[in-house]
């Protein structure tokens, strides 16, 4: 998201520490529309380069399509309606296919959070949700492993 000081503060150490706070322009009053438009034009432009430059994967596997860029996810070429967490947790996980992780490493990376104050059952309910969505039988999951006394894995070819 751009941002553009609009200001009626012209020092230049002012200047420099509104650029340094993450401004992308610095406009100090009095100024014109038509000034105020063409840098909004030109900070704009700036940021629709830096977009095209950090695209990301389309991860592909069987009948799964994760397009990381829109954040859609794709089974069997239906649209899957997915939670930010869900989609965070399919994506973690499709990132390391067939690595195994716990339940506590799955709170740690996608949760940002700790078993000591977050309860695993979270994990499991997730999983359990996204089962329902992505499997064509969540209740024999091939896609999204049990590895019994441990976590869970994704596979990236389901036989």
């Amino acid at each position: 998201m751009p941002i553009i000081f609009l200001t009626g503060r012209g020092l230049e150490s002012d200047r420099v520490a509104g650029l340094r706070m993450g401004a992308d322009d610095y406009i100090v009053k009095p100024f014109s529309l038509g000034e105020l438009s063409a840098r909004i034009e030109s900070v704009l432009r700036r940021g629709h380069t830096v977009a095209r430059t950090t695209e990301r994967p389309t991860l592909t596997f069987d009948e799964i399509t994760i397009n990381e860029n829109t954040r859609e996810v794709r089974v069997r070429g239906e649209l899957i309606e997915l939670t930010a967490k869900e989609y965070s947790l399919l994506v973690f996980l499709a990132h390391s296919p067939r690595q195994v992780f716990s339940r506590e490493q799955l709170l740690e990376h996608v949760w940002s959070s700790s078993g000591e104050w977050q309860n695993e059952a979270t994990v499991t309910e997730h999983i359990r949700r996204l089962r329902h969505k992505i499997e064509v039988d969540p209740d024999a999951p091939k896609r999204i492993a049990t590895v019994r006394g441990f976590g869970y894995r994704f596979e990236p070819v389901v036989n």
